[in-house]
């Protein structure tokens, strides 16, 4: 088996204060706007009786930025102005703050995450609202438990004590505190590998900590599932066995970062049975730079309504050159290219391929399940597909042409509620 690796809105001085009391504003100051046909010698007369001094003059909007005079209560400036006929609106002066970005000191090198445009999946202005995730399974080599980036987004499964050799929580697993290790038969998913800890810092490295990379959740809940060894290599049986495990666990998302082309008839009845709990199975398209319409590869090409598959992109929104892609089998793209992430020995480190575009969209899916809650794996799926960008260079590369936008699929996703 081979793995693959703001502008807030603008108020009318009509809307009811109300309205306004959540938003954020300069004390003591308003703005003013001018109905056509006020000179700018009236407008300072309006000013004077209604006792506002000017801060700034807006000519080319006929509009003002005031302060009361001494004496004068910002609320009986604002009520004297929605009296006067020239005035044609009185409104707070907003304060208007850039996206949401985190302080981690590699954000810089993250061209997927960082503010919208070319290569980005626009996951700052998303930030502004929304940052935590649910809970992601990572089906791989397990993750580094302790690395600094990661171990506070790690799910920590409380009913379960760790190293006393018990199935305390009785569910089949002893020790299964921090994950799993389906190679070696116990709880504790520990990788030795690499590439379970780098995808899941893509899902939710801790953000905005100072510290190493941000994920695409800054606060998430990592559950590792280690079914492959230290070679990166894991079986059919394994696989199934550790979606059984996620679906027990209460997973609605797993990520799955490899493939095979040989097609399993175990694997097909494990995703089936995801589908009929409600679980999204996030799936890497593969590396063979292959059109798998005619060239399947596995999980990948399964139909499922349940599975998404993602190829991989670059910063300039071409299609990676080593990525799978399929027009009819191949759900959305996402970067895959020369990605930063966490990585054994408490390090971080850059790697290609679809494996690190698939957490790109399970962290966004984590995020939007988070934001909405009651959304199923239908709504989720249909946001990551359709609600996306369409740069030129991925048109007839996968199902809708298009690469991962988190801010429009949470716009989506929110409307449903």
């Amino acid at each position: 088996m081979r793995w693959t690796a703001i502008l807030p809105a603008l108020v009318l001085f009509a809307l009811p204060a109300s309205a306004q009391a959540g938003a954020e504003v300069v004390p003591n100051q308003l703005v003013v706007g001018f109905k056509s046909g006020t000179s700018s010698s009236d407008q300072s007369r309006i000013l004077d009786r209604v006792g506002g001094t000017r801060r700034r003059t807006l000519r080319r909007i006929r509009a003002a930025s005031i302060n009361p005079r001494s004496g004068v209560t910002l609320e009986r400036l604002r009520a004297r102005l929605r009296d006067d006929p020239n005035v044609r609106y009185v409104e707070p002066d907003f304060i208007l703050r850039a996206s949401k970005e985190p302080d981690d000191p590699q954000y810089d090198v993250q061209y997927a995450l960082a503010a919208p445009g070319t290569g980005s999946i626009s996951a700052p202005p998303a930030w502004d609202t929304k940052s935590s995730c649910t809970k992601v399974g990572v089906l791989d080599t397990g993750a580094q438990t302790d690395h600094p980036d990661l171990v506070d987004n790690l799910y920590v499964n409380s009913a379960d004590k760790p190293n006393n050799n018990k199935d305390d929580d009785k569910n089949g697993w002893v020790d299964d505190n921090i994950g799993i290790d389906l190679v070696a038969g116990k709880g504790d998913g520990e990788d030795d590998n690499g590439h379970g800890t780098h995808v899941s810092g893509i899902i939710a490295a801790k953000s905005n900590n100072d510290t190493g990379v941000s994920g695409t959740c800054w606060k998430g809940s990592i559950v590792p599932i280690k079914f492959m060894d230290s070679k990166g290599r894991g079986s059919t049986s394994d696989a199934a066995d550790g979606i059984e495990y996620a679906i027990k666990r209460g997973i609605k998302i797993i990520n799955c970062s490899f493939g095979s082309t040989s097609k399993s008839s175990a694997l097909q009845d494990a995703v089936d049975d995801a589908q009929d709990k409600g679980v999204l199975i996030v799936v890497a398209a593969g590396n063979d730079g292959d059109n798998i319409d005619t060239e399947p590869e596995y999980p990948a090409s399964f139909t499922n309504s349940n599975i998404l598959t993602v190829a991989a992109s670059t910063s300039s929104d071409t299609l990676a050159s080593f990525s799978n892609y399929g027009p009819d089998s191949v759900d959305v793209a996402a970067p895959g290219d020369n990605i930063r992430s966490t990585y054994l020995g408490s390090t971080y480190k850059n790697l290609d391929g679809t494996s690190m575009a698939a957490p790109y969209v399970s962290g966004a899916a984590a995020l939007l399940k988070a934001a909405n809650s009651d959304a199923t794996y239908t709504d989720l799926r249909t946001a990551l597909r359709k609600k996306v960008d369409k740069p030129s260079a991925l048109d007839g590369t996968v199902v809708y042409d298009g690469r991962l936008n988190v801010q429009k699929a949470l716009d989506y996703i929110r409307s449903l509620d």
